[in-house]
């Protein structure tokens, strides 16, 4: 909770330094703006044996601070900060091995298999080159956003069809990943590619699997002013 709270402050923090003054026709404007990202998670099925199960979703919420690359400001540079989560339905669950150890396993029944899952907590800094065909007094505008974003990992855990969530120490701590939005107005098309695999390099199941997830994200992001 006060890793939260503390995002909640800093995300304030940013939109408080926000342009405070009505932009003149001449002057440079900025797009400050909270951001809203709904996603579906589409994994690299190419694991022997793994398959996704039920909806796989993201969802992020932050603020994006605007810096104006030209005068019409039109090209700009944006970097923000934001929190989100993220929820895999996978064939994937753990077997408890003697005392307190365990192993990655992949389950064969697939109504079980539909009710496990694979959550992530993350703080992320989303770093955009943006094109926009905006105006000083129109803020209905087309759009191309596209850039890189950069993800922490503080809270992974399994949630399994029976039985207690485990805590994750096998999930990666930082992750990387390209992502593009496009659209006009509050409604964008978003996808991301993720550079990083979701597992720690060598994780592997009971049958010596190596776990090398990685994801494309496609949903939609809105951006309110």
């Amino acid at each position: 909770m006060k890793h939260c709270i503390a995002a909640l402050f800093l995300m304030i923090s940013f939109s408080m330094v926000a342009q405070d003054s009505l932009p003149t026709k001449s002057a440079p404007y900025k797009e400050d703006q909270w951001y809203a990202s709904l996603s579906f998670l589409l994994a690299n099925e190419s694991i022997n044996g793994f398959r996704f199960n039920g909806i796989s979703q993201a969802f992020s919420v932050g603020f994006i601070r605007d810096l104006p690359l030209n005068t019409n400001s039109n090209r700009a540079f944006g970097v923000g900060l934001g929190y989100g989560i993220s929820n895999y339905g996978s064939n994937l669950t753990l077997i408890e091995e003697t005392g307190s150890t365990y192993e990655f396993n992949l389950i064969e029944n697939t109504l079980l298999a539909s009710k496990n899952r694979l959550i992530s907590h993350f703080f992320e800094v989303p770093i955009e080159y943006r094109w926009r065909t905006s105006t000083a007094s129109s803020y209905s505008f087309w759009r191309i956003y596209t850039g890189y974003v950069f993800r922490y990992n503080f809270l992974s855990k399994t949630s399994p069809f029976t039985g207690d969530s485990t805590r994750l120490t096998e999930v990666n701590p930082f992750a990387h990943a390209l992502k593009l939005s496009t659209g006009y107005n509050t409604w964008n098309i978003y996808i991301e590619y993720t550079l990083s695999p979701y597992f720690k390099k060598g994780i592997q199941t009971d049958m010596g699997v190596p776990l090398d997830l990685n994801s494309v994200k496609v949903g939609l992001i809105f951006y309110v002013l």
